[in-house]
């Protein structure tokens, strides 16, 4: 576990001397330094579990709220008192056009065990003045049980209205820490000092569709957003309460779709995938239309899903290994890559769950580069992922597709389908 800390620390501090040189030099750099950042999508290598707002306070501070688990935190008796001490540092950095070291903090945060049971979460301010679009290195790590959380976070500064104008909270006023909501959770919305209290509230469905195969060369149109099935005007205000009363996506605004809030509410379980009828959907990627067509129909959702997997696996035992991995993919998928859809329908979700964990990740603010296997191996795959705008999310990221990428894609397919989980040394 030692070795561990002394492996995050040194990785903090080689970031922190480039980012240094770079200010000497221009205050700017273009990201040009590959670090592999797979420990990003990996939750073995955040071994603390950890969660990230940001709220646009004011015109000039943003507040970063994390919340982790009281598990997850080793406390220590002081007297009477049990106490964690976490060593909190983050780089802020502006990427509106390259990557402008803005500021750097570090601090330490005391934990009370009895208060951090009702409230799970800390915040501290950022002072940010200037507007554009901003990236927060936050690393936090445990000091006594060395262990560590490290992690990117957008912010939004460049709208007039933007998604970190707003701060969802439950009935105890503490915040929602995923972009998502359960069917009837009751919330309520802070916004930045000074913002108007009359905004639009749209309801849309969510009937956006998976991602094609990465050698498909099809547009995708997901960027175009249908009418909303209902516009109401609403007030903001410390007490108005809100129901997430039905699954779809609400998106708040006042001028224009695009700028304001946007909130999905998916499955309750989400995202978990429970129920047999969503166990079944992302089994597509992994069949024809035809045979999946054949699969849908059947009235019960469990025999069909039942029947794919033991026909790949040959016996019930493989099969369960089978369900357990591409299932822990799909609620990896939903938690790292929701955007404006599920996780696992979007482009990186597809990738992540049919091919693994990448080898490498590089990551610039606008493109992240996964990479499965080594430079020296023949079948080495790169998938570049570029960062687009949506109305929706600001988390889109669209696969340059490939029809170079077909053979890899039905070799990894049908290792799935022989009952086989697939790796790049297959």
């Amino acid at each position: 576990m030692r070795t561990y800390l002394f492996r995050n620390i040194s990785f903090v501090f080689f970031i922190l001397i480039i980012c240094l040189c770079s200010c000497k030099l221009q205050q700017t750099t273009s990201y040009t330094k590959r670090l592999n950042l797979s420990f990003l999508y990996n939750p073995n290598l955040q071994t603390l579990k950890a969660k990230v707002v940001v709220f646009n306070s004011t015109d000039s501070i943003s507040t970063v709220y994390c919340s982790i688990p009281v598990q997850s935190l080793q406390f220590n008796r002081n007297d009477t008192i049990e106490l964690a001490t976490l060593s909190v540092h983050y780089k802020l950095f502006k990427t509106s056009a390259g990557l402008q070291l803005k500021d750097s903090a570090t601090f330490i945060k005391t934990i009370n065990k009895r208060d951090f049971i009702n409230q799970n979460y800390f915040h501290f301010p950022v002072n940010i003045s200037d507007t554009g679009m901003f990236m927060i290195d936050l690393f936090i790590l445990d000091k006594y049980s060395y262990f560590s959380y490290h992690n990117y976070v957008t912010l939004e500064k460049r709208k007039k209205y933007s998604d970190n104008d707003f701060l969802i909270v439950n009935k105890n006023n503490h915040p929602y820490f995923d972009c998502w909501l359960q069917e009837q959770d009751t919330f309520l919305i802070r916004t930045r000092q000074n913002m108007p209290i009359e905004w639009k509230m749209a309801w849309f469905s969510n009937t956006f569709k998976n991602a094609m195969p990465p050698y498909s060369m099809s547009s995708n149109k997901d960027d175009v957003i249908t009418n909303p099935d209902s516009i109401r005007i609403f007030l903001i205000c410390d007490t108005c309460c809100f129901i997430a009363s039905r699954k779809g996506i609400l998106h708040i605004y006042r001028d224009s779709i695009g700028n304001g809030k946007t909130i999905f509410i998916f499955s309750n379980d989400y995202p978990k995938m429970t129920r047999p009828s969503e166990l079944l959907k992302p089994i597509r990627m992994l069949t024809s239309q035809k045979e999946f067509n054949e699969l849908n129909v059947l009235a019960d959702k469990k025999e069909a899903v039942d029947k794919f997997w033991l026909n790949a696996a040959g016996n019930t035992e493989r099969a369960r290994e089978l369900i357990r991995v591409f299932y822990t993919r799909v609620n990896l998928a939903n938690q790292y890559f929701t955007s404006y859809t599920e996780g696992w329908k979007t482009d990186r979700g597809m990738i992540y769950i049919i091919f693994g964990l990448p080898t490498t990740i590089y990551k610039a603010p606008n493109v992240e580069q996964w990479i499965y296997g080594t430079p020296e191996s023949a079948k080495t795959l790169v998938f570049s992922f570029i960062k687009k705008y949506h109305p929706f999310s600001n988390n889109h990221f669209v696969l340059e597709r490939n029809e170079n990428f077909k053979i890899s894609w039905l070799q990894a397919v049908d290792t799935w389908r022989n009952g086989r989980i697939f790796s790049i040394a297959n």
